[in-house]
């Protein structure tokens, strides 16, 4: 499985198609999306519509059915008990487009964790050129996501999108911070300071964040409560942090 070549706006126009018209057939979705204009310059072109499509799949945001490409629900996405994560449904149930487009992301997230190591990247070292990303990462695999120069600017393209990350003149640079990528620099940091002791206070964690990736507090309290509901940390005493090892393995976000 590789990224496709699908941009943030072009999988949330296919969303939104599906939950207005109900379950389409292939040949139907289609048509709509070369109709909504958001595939390219030649809308006789069905490579970048079939793009769309198996990416939104293999995100688990829709599914074909006997009726035809519909949404996924909720109820399908507890019974297989994958955390930061969203149903179709969840998608179109967002408050606005922002929200839509951060809850499709989590999904790639989840499939392609290369994502969540290209944005730790340009976290840590920004500001970054897209040559200094190549040479740093191409070849390389995260939990088996093979890395190389497409999926590397597709990937840089989604965060982008997302407004993860920002193009300026000297680079890429850290822009908002997604749940997912929380999750796994909690992960590295944790494992580097929890050491002999077995357990990591709260406190000298979010110094470790703030030091190294200038995160601020509001955001790190904020993520904290949503892993906390995830199941992925619990508080122990004295203000001690403490990740469940089992759904960090589930969540694809650590090495």
């Amino acid at each position: 499985m590789t990224l496709q070549y699908a941009r943030l706006f072009q999988l949330r126009a296919g969303i939104q198609l599906i939950a207005e018209s109900g379950p389409m057939s292939k040949e139907e979705l289609i048509e709509a999306l070369r109709q909504r204009k958001t595939i390219d310059a030649d809308e006789t072109a069905t490579e970048g519509a079939d793009d769309i499509i198996e990416q939104l799949r293999d995100a688990n945001l829709i599914k074909n059915s006997e009726e035809g490409y519909r949404l996924t629900s909720e109820e399908e996405f507890n019974d297989n008990r994958v955390v930061l994560t969203y149903s179709g449904e969840e998608v179109v149930g967002a408050e606005d487009q922002r929200a839509q487009a951060d809850r499709i992301l989590a999904n790639i997230m989840y499939q392609h964790p290369m994502l969540l190591v290209l944005s730790k990247f340009i976290y840590r070292k920004g500001p970054v050129k897209d040559y200094e990303v190549m040479r740093e990462f191409d070849g390389d695999a995260f939990i088996g996501d093979k890395m190389n120069q497409f999926t590397i600017d597709m990937g840089l393209n989604l965060l982008e999108d997302a407004d993860v990350i920002e193009p300026v003149e000297n680079g890429y640079i850290q822009e908002r911070w997604p749940v997912r990528l929380f999750a796994h620099i909690i992960y590295k940091e944790y494992s580097d300071l929890i050491g002999d002791g077995g357990s990591v206070r709260e406190p000298e964690l979010f110094e470790r964040l703030e030091t190294l990736y200038g995160i601020p507090r509001s955001t790190f309290d904020n993520y904290i409560t949503r892993l906390h509901t995830a199941g992925i940390v619990s508080e122990g005493s004295y203000k001690q942090l403490i990740l469940n090892e089992d759904v960090l393995e589930g969540a694809k976000i650590h090495e």
